[in-house]
């Protein structure tokens, strides 16, 4: 029986999906084909009428993945306050994001991997994550600081990911969080500051 081209479509962003989520729990690497494929109701032969590799199904969940952390933890109004960006960074290193990596950004969990792939797919993941990062200093109105808010988010949420304890993993989300938005609060400070002496 032949599909139509949107029902493959549809088929390939479902599997697009459903990899990203095992992925972002499971790491990419160990997510097998033929249980990628049996999580949407298809064989494993069916893959490759979908994708060409595993690796380019790897560029397509690093693509979808870090556009939706861009949609869902940052502002669409590049002149939101600071006041909007803690709260989004409040969702962020929260003890819900890190118990569920699935649900989340998948910059904590994927990078690893991404370090050890293609240049590639390498390329694709800069790019993207520039993408965040910009959208970071628009905000912030400081390159380095949302580079650096970037990382110690990202870092934050992996570090508290593989501890035991969930004492230990709250210290790390507060003591990340807050140091953030004291960075934060230097910047408004600043800005504050700058205005009056205009």
């Amino acid at each position: 029986m032949r599909y139509s081209l949107n029902h493959k479509a549809e088929t390939r962003q479902r599997l697009i999906e459903q990899a990203g989520s095992l992925a972002k729990k499971n790491g990419f690497a160990t997510t097998g084909v033929d249980g990628l494929m049996a999580s949407v109701g298809l064989t494993g032969g069916a893959f490759y009428s979908h994708f060409s590799s595993k690796n380019e199904l790897f560029k397509e969940i690093i693509q979808k993945e870090l556009m939706d952390t861009l949609k869902r933890f940052l502002p669409e109004d590049a002149n939101s306050s600071a006041d909007a960006l803690r709260q989004l960074l409040a969702l962020y290193l929260s003890p819900t994001h890190v118990k569920h990596p699935e649900l989340g950004c998948p910059l904590p969990i994927l990078s690893n991997e991404v370090a050890r792939s293609t240049d590639d797919i390498k390329q694709v993941y800069e790019s993207n994550v520039i993408e965040i990062q910009q959208s970071l200093a628009q905000i912030l109105k400081d390159e380095d600081t949302a580079w650096a808010t970037l990382a110690l988010s990202m870092g934050a949420v992996s570090l508290s990911r593989a501890m035991s304890s969930d004492k230990t993993k709250k210290q790390i989300l507060e003591a990340c969080k807050n140091f953030i938005n004291r960075s934060l609060d230097h910047l408004t400070n600043e800005d504050s500051s700058n205005e009056q002496s205009q």
